[in-house]
């Protein structure tokens, strides 16, 4: 019964994976408001490997789907990040 079970999460993962930059369904994982490295922590999960920041960056802002908010993320130790959110 175990076989089946990690059958269909494997099924599911890939099929995740192969429509994710279609249906944008990796933001139905985050709250309303969120950072880039939110995103990123996201992306890199799904697909187990890890990427470049500012090559994701890049490649998930030319997609014009996220609208960047003027308020930035309060708390942070450095330069607080951006809050995004899905158009």
């Amino acid at each position: 019964m175990i076989m089946h079970y990690n059958e269909v999460f494997a099924d599911a993962l890939d099929a995740l994976r192969a429509d994710i930059d279609h249906k944008f369904n990796a933001f139905n994982l985050l709250p309303e408001k969120f950072t880039m490295k939110e995103v990123q922590q996201i992306y890199e999960t799904i697909f187990e490997k890890e990427f470049t920041r500012s090559n994701f960056q890049k490649k998930i802002l030319d997609r014009n789907v996220l609208e960047r908010l003027e308020k930035k993320l309060t708390g942070a130790k450095n330069k607080a990040p951006y809050l995004y959110r899905l158009k």
